[in-house]
């Protein structure tokens, strides 16, 4: 992963404005929105073939917002926009055949995104995230498993390091894409990594 720190968002940072702030006065004073993309953080997504072999792909241009305390992390908002003809996967004529419109249809839908919050369940280890996926123009609820990695002190950086993740999976056919369904898997796993500095 690349070690460039997102900073607080002081500007306009997700088209069409994303997060809506859900919890009380006196949590939202805690809380500090911050920004990241694929500086960052990385977003793959894995995909089984045949029953027996795995493919992972990755988005390589994506902006993203969370808003958190880290001390509370199932207080946590957050949002994302990918750009979905950035795909990057290695197998010859994949990033073609994802980009059509059997499946991501880039030039009829050149965004996907999600929002979600916690769900107030589970601990600073590992909580939920719970909100909605759109894909395609299609949008359908979607959960995702949250984790703090880590939190140190970076005494280069003048603060402690927090390193995130947080998967998924999706089922491709509830958005449209049902070609080739013999041999690539109708569930698909998203994994986020994130590495923010904490203010």
């Amino acid at each position: 992963m690349t070690h460039p720190i997102p900073m607080p968002i002081g500007r306009r940072a997700l088209a069409g404005g994303l997060v809506a702030l859900a919890a009380g006065p006196a949590r939202a004073e805690t809380r500090k929105r911050y920004s990241f993309d694929q500086k960052s953080g990385t977003l793959e997504f894995t995909a089984r073939h045949l029953g027996i072999l795995t493919s992972t792909g990755k988005f390589d241009d994506f902006m993203a917002e969370l808003l958190i305390d880290p001390d509370r992390p199932l207080t946590s908002h957050v949002s994302a926009t990918v750009r979905t003809a950035a795909i990057d996967i290695a197998y010859p004529g994949a990033v073609d055949l994802l980009r059509s419109p059997d499946f991501f249809d880039v030039e009829t839908y050149p965004e996907a995104r999600f929002t979600g919050a916690a769900t107030g369940q589970g601990s600073l280890e590992r909580f939920t995230l719970a909100g909605d996926l759109t894909i395609r123009g299609i949008t359908r609820p979607f959960r995702m498993e949250a984790r703090l990695l880590g939190r140190q002190r970076d005494a280069t950086l003048g603060g402690d390091v927090a390193n995130f993740s947080a998967e998924g999976d999706m089922k491709r056919s509830e958005y449209g894409m049902v070609s080739d369904a013999a041999s690539i898997s109708d569930t698909i796993r998203l994994s986020v990594r994130v590495r923010i500095l904490l203010t």
